[in-house]
């Protein structure tokens, strides 16, 4: 789920919760980090998309953002390859009981 919603944004983690939250806690706690993953970047991401036009600065950095995204994602992924947990630095809408 972590490596797909790099295309698929928060809509994955929202549609993986929806179908394991009443059937699998392991999967449920891992759609709601990446929830507040992207619940917490995107709105940023949008602001600076938004901004990019006057202050040039902001293009590079929703670059910088997508990039280190990214690289949270990957390392949710192999956390989760290993079978370990990983919480996001982000803020928590959704509280993932680890």
């Amino acid at each position: 789920m972590h490596l797909f919603s790099l295309v698929l944004t928060f809509v994955l983690p929202i549609l993986v919760y929806l179908v394991t939250r009443n059937k699998n806690k392991y999967f449920a706690d891992h759609a709601k980090e990446g929830m507040n993953l992207h619940f917490t970047f995107f709105p940023v991401f949008l602001l600076l998309t938004f901004i990019s036009e006057k202050w040039s600065a902001a293009s590079t950095l929703s670059f910088v953002l997508i990039i280190l995204e990214t690289i949270l994602i990957i390392i949710a992924a192999i956390f989760t390859f290993n079978g370990k947990k990983f919480s996001y630095p982000v803020i928590r809408y959704f509280k993932v009981n680890h």
